[in-house]
């Protein structure tokens, strides 16, 4: 981050602490992890908006909705007279934070969390312009306590993970290198069987035979959305036959917010399964 950006970033945050010490500020939350930790840290009577990456805990559904976070509308963010604009990097577009500054809304953009340490750091910030610091502290002092207890693999082969993001309208993609999904399986000391390619890509059955993993991982835009009769191809790979797969919400696995430590165990377990194949095959 460069000089100018921090500096605008912690005067953002001053002021937004001044504003949290005078009375309850409003606050539109654009981050679906933002969100989730500002409920997490009990500061959820200030939200008066979300994104519509915002959808955990259940509550957040009775909130105000204004788009997406990377296509951000100016009207429908203003209409909720918020005080503060609280969401990350990733934010777009720039016009649209350009005039909502312009219009006396504070815009905070903390930085994307791609590591468990960046998850720990942002819940700090997020707690710190909250007025939330000692909350906040001792959430990401219990995250790294999780996670030190997961068997992380540090030896040997790792196992290879096939990692795919059931998305809806878009189908079924498999996460490259420079994702999430592979930031959470370095998290994990587990290899991406994909690796040789970046960004997510649509699936196809060549590409899904030729990667044989070791375990595959699939991440739901929405429950219950990933249908396995669909994709017999992944169904005839090993790992999906012996079970060492794990179908889940995309938010936990691949938000990197409060609830990463059970992303990471949710995985781990079906690590734990994948590495005797691992070992065999070194």
């Amino acid at each position: 981050m460069r000089m100018n950006t921090l500096v605008a970033f912690f005067a953002a945050c001053l002021s937004f602490s001044m504003m949290a010490q005078a009375g309850q500020p409003r606050i539109v939350s654009a981050d679906g992890s933002i969100t989730e930790t500002v409920y997490a840290l009990g500061a959820e009577e200030s939200l008066v908006g979300v994104d519509t990456t915002s959808n955990y805990p259940p509550e957040v559904r009775s909130q105000p909705r204004v788009g997406y976070l990377r296509a951000l509308p100016f009207e429908g963010v203003l209409a909720l007279r918020p005080d503060v604009l609280l969401t990350t990097m990733e934010a777009a577009p720039d016009r649209t934070l350009e005039r909502l500054k312009q219009a006396g809304v504070e815009v905070i953009q903390l930085p994307v969390a791609r590591s468990p340490q960046d998850t720990m750091a942002r819940i700090r910030e997020v707690g710190r312009v909250l007025g939330k610091g000692p909350e906040a502290g001792a959430m990401a002092a219990d995250i790294q306590k999780r996670i030190e207890r997961i068997g992380i693999n540090t030896q040997g082969k790792p196992a290879q993970v096939l990692f795919l993001m059931a998305a809806g309208n878009h189908g079924v993609m498999i996460a490259g290198q420079d994702t999430a999904a592979s930031a959470l399986l370095d998290a994990l000391g587990a290899g991406n069987a994909m690796g040789d390619m970046s960004g997510y890509k649509p699936a196809n059955r060549e590409a899904l035979l030729a990667s044989r993993p070791d375990a595959i991982v699939v991440a739901e835009s929405r429950p219950g959305q990933f249908d396995i009769a669909q994709w017999p191809q992944l169904a005839a790979l090993d790992a999906w036959k012996q079970g060492r797969y794990y179908v889940g919400d995309s938010m936990l696995l691949l938000g990197f917010g409060p609830r990463l430590p059970q992303a990471m165990e949710e995985v781990a377990g079906v690590l734990t399964e994948a590495r005797p194949v691992a070992s065999a095959s070194d």
